[in-house]
């Protein structure tokens, strides 16, 4: 099937599950019959779009001389929104085995596969005239495991329920959240998951619980499955043979062994499926590198000072929630009197409710003065906030396919919680390409094996506002550095105050290391006793606080009775009745 649509991407292969009508005849005559009867048709395709649909058919080469808009187009047409009626077309076919995986840029429309398939489907299953060559089930689905809903980004659920059922396909989040929202309300998402829905996007986490394993042995699920594969996570081996699945990606590695292991992963071979890969640049984003010279562990980012400045919509994407919060907090600090500081700069992160969240991303899209979210990467993927004009990672990427989501969304939908640190990660190969190379696209292409140029889509919105083109000249920050004194502002140097306590009675270094060791143990020990009903969302960093462990050893001598520590660590949530175990 292909698609040329106003998210701008051209995508030219289906492959649904149907049974065939091998009588090639009927099929060439009932396609050539919809051709005439269209006035928007080709009257002639290229030869590459007569082989895909020769293949999609399993026709023999020389059967059909044009691919027409057939019975999937006209269908889409009827019911999708009036401004992308224009530039719609499609080519439809079905078969048993092999489904498409393709690798399209992000932001490129890769939900289309999804819902364009299903509208299909459902029309098909409801009125089987429309195309006597394949056959559907009366009431068919297709299932979503989706990234990023399994940190639950609670403006995404909404946003894909409420458009599906505008293009008229009945779908249900089923995620960790939404389940137990439901069950508050009395209802069961699973039973309602049974019939009816024709869209279920299912937070990864969910296929092991017990209410998809409830859900795949329901009758009509259950029947044609292997009840040898019910007891595996993975859902592809759960589904019975000749079930379609399809592989959408904006980062797929030209290195064999990673594409090899993503295949393996998923459970198909090459030859197996019909591999479809566009170019992942963006060349309407421009892409820099800058060094970060204060401390990420720090409280002082000068660096980002100008992000206030520019007044741009902004999004700072940050691996810790500790580190969400210094940003915030330093940004707050250079904030003018009288600026709302509640609305300007807004966090987003797993620790605040989910309300709070959905609050953030509408102020960001509808108010003005909401400029900047500081976020982890749960906000990363699947959302689709289209006043973004400057997206910054904080900290280096972890892998490629890292960097290429950062151009446009972010990052990885991974939601990097706080958590003890085991060791440094090594960088991956690829990533210390990209870092040390002067052209940044050039070396992206290379990674990625992008074409040089991808097919010219032909549709009204593309033709009206053509998608940006390779640039002439390369603005990354390797091709053309950036040189400005506003992007480094040394942090302001702090006066050392001269201690009074006498030189005899301080600690040494090594004395000071040694204590820095013991309060650190001891701040574990306490995190490990502490209620987890009244202190179990308390970083451990804030039981006794790095800070407040350097006062103590600084201010050692002046310790000379309890009361004396206690006014000390007074104020301090995690040292609650602790102050004789310190």
């Amino acid at each position: 099937m292909e698609f040329r649509g106003k998210n701008k991407t051209v995508f030219r292969i289906f492959r649904c599950n149907g049974k065939v009508n091998q009588d090639t005849s009927s099929i060439k005559q009932q396609l050539l019959q919809i051709r005439h009867s269209d006035p928007i048709a080709p009257q002639k395709s290229p030869p590459q779009l007569r082989h895909h649909l020769n293949r999609l058919l399993k026709l023999p080469q020389h059967t059909l001389h044009a691919a027409p808009l057939c019975t999937g187009g006209n269908v889409l047409r009827s019911q999708l929104p009036p401004d992308s009626e224009s530039g719609l077309r499609g080519h439809w076919g079905c078969s048993r085995q092999d489904g498409p995986v393709a690798v399209t840029p992000t932001g490129s429309g890769k939900t289309g596969f999804l819902f364009l398939t299903i509208i299909v489907m459902s029309a098909i299953a409801a009125n089987p005239s429309l195309c006597p060559t394949v056959a559907f089930p009366k009431d068919p689905a297709i299932v979503v495991p989706y990234g990023s809903f399994c940190v639950s980004v609670p403006e995404t659920d909404g946003f894909q329920e409420e458009n599906m059922a505008k293009l008229g396909v009945s779908a249900v989040m089923i995620n960790a959240d939404s389940v137990v929202s439901a069950r508050l309300c009395g209802e069961d998402l699973w039973i309602m998951a049974r019939a009816g829905i024709s869209m279920i996007i299912l937070g990864p986490e969910q296929l092991i619980s017990k209410g998809f394993q409830d859900w795949l042995k329901h009758e009509p699920f259950f029947d044609p499955f292997c009840k040898a594969f019910t007891q595996i996570g993975f859902m592809r081996a759960r589904f019975r043979s000749g079930i379609t699945m399809i592989g959408l990606t904006a980062t797929l590695l030209w290195d064999s062994k990673v594409a090899d292991a993503i295949f393996g992963m998923l459970g198909v071979n090459h030859g197996e499926f019909y591999l479809i890969r566009r170019s992942n640049s963006r060349h309407d984003i421009q892409i820099l590198f800058r060094t970060l010279h204060s401390g990420i562990d720090g409280l002082y980012f000068p660096e980002f000072a100008w992000v206030l400045k520019n007044l741009d919509k902004t999004i700072i994407f940050a691996g810790t929630i500790t580190l969400v919060f210094r940003l915030k907090v330093y940004l707050d600090s250079l904030l003018p009197p009288g600026v709302d500081r509640t609305l300007r700069v807004r966090t987003h992160h797993s620790l605040n409710w989910a309300d709070e969240n959905l609050e953030t991303i509408t102020l960001f899209k509808s108010d003005l003065h909401c400029q900047i979210i500081v976020a982890t990467n749960g906000l990363a993927q699947g959302n689709d906030i289209s006043v973004i004009k400057t997206v910054i990672q904080v900290g280096e990427p972890r892998a490629p396919r890292c960097k290429s989501a950062h151009c446009s969304r972010a990052v990885d939908a991974e939601n990097t919680a706080d958590a003890k640190k085991e060791g440094t990660v090594a960088m991956d190969r690829p990533v210390a390409q990209i870092i040390a190379a002067r052209c940044k696209p050039f070396i992206q292409d290379e990674l990625y094996d992008n074409p040089e140029a991808d097919s010219p889509c032909i549709c009204q919105s593309c033709l009206a506002h053509p998608p940006a083109t390779r640039p002439a000249v390369c603005r990354c920050s390797g091709c053309l550095p950036e040189i400005s004194a506003e992007l480094y502002v040394p942090p302001p140097k702090q006066k050392k105050v001269p201690s009074d306590i006498p030189r005899s009675q301080r600690l040494t270094k090594p004395m000071k290391a040694a204590g820095t060791t013991r309060l650190e143990a001891f701040r574990l020990m306490i995190w490990f006793e502490a209620s987890d009903r009244a202190m179990g969302l308390t970083p451990l960093t804030e039981f006794l606080p790095d800070v407040m462990i350097k006062h103590i050893l600084d201010n050692f001598a002046r310790y000379k009775q309890l009361a004396d520590i206690s006014d000390t660590v007074r104020g301090v949530a995690g040292m609650v009745d602790q102050d004789e175990q310190l």
